[in-house]
């Protein structure tokens, strides 16, 4: 195949890939982890650590990165869902480059052709980087890379390559400081399938390149764990009594794809069913209809398969690499006080378990048969996304995603309160996003009885909450109410801000002192 043709094909995948996130780009409302992006660019935002005007850390484990690059985006575009996500889209298109390349150079042109597409069409990488409120595109994009470039400084010997490997590494760490999980992976399958090729390279040229490069790469999170002692570690490493079951579930359900339904797209349909409003968005109703609308896919089943050919000796150590991997890197989830229990933690072992697929099917003697394996696993995944479309748009996202936040946004604007207070999770770094830091909006502060008696006394203040019975944290409007009753505050509805379902997303109401 020339390399015109190559290509043009890997550029025809990119494209079905970003064509299918742009699908659900607009219908899903902006996530709280994803908005958080806006803190040290907007008001009212404020980032975890900064020097002077420079956001640093957002939280004690989350980078300012993304957020560099998203200050030089809304200098010129207004902070909305499909200027929010299309960067992270293209992004992981671009990683489906780099996994092509590694592929191709490590193994074969066909396991890189498997491999590409069963990435392509995977439905938690695909809307997991769509919305990517992990965050985790940069996650991938920088690991790929850096993998590549390893392989190329083993190959050449060009130490450029294994400066820029690690500095990519560092950034990775900044980005996101459980990119250590990662890392641990590495190293451990690194160590187990290529313990020569490793322990070769390990000379002190080698190892200083290494060092400060990464150094570099990670020196804010450095910097930062400097200025407020190790404080990434206090905050976040504590072991916790092993829960391998439920964590287990979770990497299981993101592996075959159903980890997201109920969790980005409702199971009920509300007062309003969404219809079809365009063609495409009626053949998806109609292939789910024929297929049975799906909930997992086949491609953990397919991993599983994958181990009966270890004993083959050209896949052997690509499958045992990308097992190690997996197995090493989920390892610290499990062993991790809150970590491993949900999607955006186990998506960081992406895309080594489809390692193991391509390189397992690249055996088989037969092309035909590896080619109908292949389509069969890139089949059931679109399958599996095409019943999340359908489900998006029949039922609607979920109150974390909710389609309530445009217009809650265009409310508090026109209302023009003198101040907004927030009075549940995952409001307020939405609300700021999208109004640029214009909206006078903060956290309810519930710490005090001053603090309270403070937000009450002025009428011109106003309250949002997610609607009862949909909150995340009900006790902070509890708390709210509570203390306003026993000031003798009675609590005026101004209205219930409803998703394109008809459901009840958000209240928003104000208080007033009786006896005036």
């Amino acid at each position: 195949m020339s390399e015109r043709r190559r290509q043009a094909r890997l550029v025809l995948i990119a494209l079905g890939f970003v064509a299918s996130g742009l699908l659900f780009i607009p219908r899903l409302g902006i996530e709280v982890d994803e908005a958080l992006v806006a803190n040290g660019i907007f008001p009212h935002g404020e980032p975890w650590y900064a020097w002077g005007a420079l956001p640093v850390m957002l939280i004690s484990y989350l980078g300012a990165l993304k957020t560099w690059m998203y200050s030089v985006l809304f200098f010129f575009v207004e902070p909305r869902p499909m200027a929010l996500r299309l960067p992270t889209l293209l992004l992981a298109a671009w990683s489906l480059w780099l996994f092509f390349a590694l592929l191709d150079r490590t193994l074969s042109r066909r396991a890189a052709w498997i491999g590409t597409l069963l990435l392509a069409t995977d439905s938690s990488y695909l809307l997991m980087n769509t919305v990517d409120y992990g965050p985790v595109t940069l996650q991938f994009l920088l690991k790929l890379a850096a993998l590549g470039l390893l392989v190329g400084f083993h190959r050449t010997g060009k130490r450029a390559q294994l400066a820029a490997a690690f500095f990519f590494l560092g950034l990775a760490m900044w980005d996101k400081a459980i990119f250590a999980w990662v890392l641990f992976g590495f190293a451990a399958g690194a160590l187990a399938v290529f313990p020569r090729e490793v322990l070769a390279e390990l000379t002190w040229k080698n190892l200083r390149t290494a060092a400060l490069a990464m150094i570099a790469g990670a020196l804010p999170l450095i910097v930062y764990n400097v200025a407020r002692p190790l404080e990434t570690l206090r905050a976040n490493v504590h072991a916790e009594q092993l829960a391998v079951l439920d964590k287990s579930v979770i990497l299981t359900r993101t592996m075959d794809g159903s980890v997201l339904f109920g969790f980005m797209t409702a199971f009920d349909s509300g007062p309003n069913p969404g219809q079809p409003q365009h063609w495409y968005q009626s053949v998806a109703f109609q292939l789910s209809d024929v297929l049975g609308a799906p909930h997992s896919h086949l491609t953990l089943w397919a991993a599983l398969l994958s181990l009966t050919v270890l004993l083959r000796a050209p896949a052997r150590k690509p499958i045992l690499f990308g097992l190690m991997v997996c197995v090493a890197t989920w390892l610290p989830m499990v062993l991790t006080a809150g970590a491993g229990a949900a999607a955006q933690h186990v998506i960081l072992l992406w895309p080594f378990h489809l390692l193991m697929i391509a390189a397992a099917l690249d055996q088989l003697p037969w092309r035909g048969v590896t080619a109908l394996a292949t389509l069969l696993l890139c089949a059931s995944s679109m399958a599996v996304t095409n019943t999340y479309y359908v489900d998006l748009i029949r039922n609607g996202p979920t109150l974390r995603w909710t389609d309530a936040m445009d217009p809650l946004h265009r409310f508090l604007t026109d209302m023009r309160a003198r101040r907004i207070y927030v009075a549940d999770w995952g409001i307020l770094e939405t609300m700021n996003l999208l109004s640029e830091g214009a909206l006078p909006i903060r956290s309810a502060d519930l710490g005090s009885d001053a603090g309270i008696r403070a937000m009450l006394l002025d009428p011109r203040n106003v309250f949002v909450a997610h609607a009862k019975g949909a909150a995340i944290h009900p006790n902070e409007r509890a708390a709210l109410e509570d203390f306003a009753r026993r000031e003798e505050y009675v609590e005026e509805p101004v209205t219930t801000i409803q998703d394109r379902n008809g459901r009840p997303a958000f209240d928003v109401f104000r208080f007033r002192k009786l006896h005036l």
